[in-house]
């Protein structure tokens, strides 16, 4: 059985897919960074390193790495430089 809603005399099926539809739509092109390792998508928040040769490497792949990463950062989300920073100004 599938339930409809009723929006200016249209009927939208309200499934599954309409829901992932949305999803999809929301995340935009926001494409994940991947481990060069595991080949798992990285989560935001987690410490990502880069090596010489170019390569990610995830955390947990890191001490598989045969070489010393030169950078380490963490992987931000599709808002990132996007969203609103409140600062207090008042007086301490």
């Amino acid at each position: 059985m599938h339930n409809f809603m009723h929006t200016s005399n249209t009927f939208v099926d309200d499934t599954p897919e309409l829901e992932l539809a949305l999803l999809r739509r929301g995340l935009g092109g926001f494409q994940a960074e991947r481990c060069d390792g595991c080949q798992r998508a990285m989560l935001i928040g987690e410490r990502v390193y880069e090596y010489e040769s170019g390569a990610v490497r995830c955390e947990l792949c890191r001490e598989r790495a045969h070489a010393q990463a030169i950078e380490s950062h963490r992987v931000h989300g599709p808002a990132f430089g996007h969203s609103i920073r409140i600062i207090d100004r008042r007086a301490a």
